[in-house]
């Protein structure tokens, strides 16, 4: 009975593997992060490859600290902010180069947003998903792969889940655009559903 229980286990872990993303700390913040908490939710929210924006739920022993990494100009748009022909846009301009260049790390980029215990904190609303174990996006056998061109082109969701001994990337192209519009997927709608809880959370702190 023992060795079924054993066997189960290594199977389970070995799916897992396959269907998850394994990576290294890719910056100073990621290897700050994995050796001074027990596991963190890195959610990159701007994420169509220009920069990296992070909202930052990191858990140690029964205490939930959370933290922004984020450019001067929050969406990373300058847009119509100002006159397009100004000192003022320049400036803006080269404050995002700046961001864009520097690697994540405990820097003037990044700042602290609360502190609260484990069971009284959207800790628990999140890992009611099994974010863990989600299977990566690359990896879902029920995506709907021809519809991907019909989707509005909103990027990827990226999280990164950090603990001491490893790193998981989990990417997903336009959740909630696959499921509307495409075959639904429970795995996106997991997604879909935790983006909405970290959202209105660090929203509430602005």
């Amino acid at each position: 009975m023992k060795k079924i229980i054993i066997l189960s286990i290594i199977l389970i872990l070995s799916i897992n593997g396959l269907t998850q993303k394994i990576i290294s700390a890719s910056n100073p913040l990621e290897e700050i992060l994995q050796k001074d908490f027990d596991s963190t939710i890195l959610y990159s929210y701007s994420n169509r490859g220009y920069t990296h924006n992070y909202l930052i739920i990191a858990k140690k022993d029964s205490l939930v600290y959370f933290y922004r990494y984020s450019s001067p100009l929050k969406n990373n748009f300058i847009g119509d902010k100002v006159p397009y022909n100004s000192d003022t846009r320049l400036k803006l301009i080269t404050n995002q180069l700046e961001f864009v260049e520097t690697k994540p790390d405990i820097n003037s980029y990044f700042s602290w947003v609360d502190t609260k215990s484990s069971n009284k904190s959207i800790w628990k609303d999140i890992t009611k998903y099994n974010i863990w174990n989600l299977v990566d996006g690359a990896k879902l056998d029920s995506l709907d792969t021809t519809c991907e061109t019909t989707t509005f082109d909103m990027g990827y969701e990226i999280f990164k889940l950090i603990t001491k001994d490893k790193i998981i990337k989990l990417q997903y192209y336009d959740p909630k655009g696959q499921n509307e519009i495409c075959k639904f997927n429970q795995t996106l709608d997991d997604i879909i559903k935790i983006e909405e809880i970290i959202f209105e959370y660090f929203n509430s702190k602005n």
